[in-house]
């Protein structure tokens, strides 16, 4: 089984991720998510060599043509985040854990990584929205496990969040975490918002399970 580091950039050096279709306007729309999702790739065109080739994204119609690990862009998410977690659970098969951070507040932070590589960083003004975001990556990227782990700093929103998580998510654990040190004003990420920020200490600190019935392990 392949295996994703966090130090994806480095493997993606020497392996490469590949679009190869003969429809242009199915690569200008591969292109256009791999770049905001960050994800390097190559462009191959149909015919040639593809010997290092990890994992080919080409049109539905095209699928065929290819062995080995190939992705039709119609089964793909147009969000960058759960795009770039559907690939890199594809070169894994799907072995690593899902982790999402949760910091609540005025403004709820979100972090979202697949193993140890980030996924999203993003801020909501609204419980609902979060959690429609979370089920997104729940339904959309497939993983060994699902974790979602909130900060108690603020605890009636963190109680309502793992609520809304709990009915969007029913798969995951849900664990609500000890936020101390997390808070913004201490978090220091470069190009990353405070709160997201805490959110992805948060991601990776164990706290206590919520919703016990769950059959997924902790990580």
């Amino acid at each position: 089984m392949l295996r994703v580091f966090a130090s994806w950039r480095g493997y993606f050096r020497v392996n490469k991720i590949c679009v190869v279709t003969s429809k242009a306007a199915t690569y200008y729309a591969i292109v256009s998510r791999m770049r905001k999702a960050g994800l390097p790739f190559s462009s191959v065109l149909p015919g040639a060599d593809r010997g290092d080739c990890i994992l080919i994204i080409t049109s539905a119609s095209e699928t065929g043509q290819f062995g080995g690990l190939v992705l039709a862009l119609e089964d793909l998410d147009e969000n960058p985040g759960v795009f770039k977690g559907q690939l890199l659970s594809r070169l894994s098969e799907g072995g690593d854990a899902l982790l999402v951070g949760v910091d609540p507040g005025i403004r709820i932070g979100l972090a979202v990584f697949y193993g140890e590589t980030s996924l999203e960083y993003s801020t909501f003004d609204s419980a609902a929205r979060l959690s429609l975001r979370v089920g997104a990556f729940m339904h959309g990227v497939p993983a060994r496990r699902f974790v979602i782990r909130i900060g108690n700093g603020y605890p009636a929103m963190a109680a309502k969040l793992a609520e809304l998580l709990r009915l969007e998510a029913p798969d995951a654990v849900i664990e609500m975490v000890d936020e101390s040190g997390t808070s913004a004003r201490r978090v220091r990420m470069r190009g990353i918002q405070g709160d997201q920020g805490a959110a992805a200490k948060i991601a990776f600190r164990k706290g206590e399970v919520v919703n016990p019935r769950s059959p997924r392990p902790h990580v």
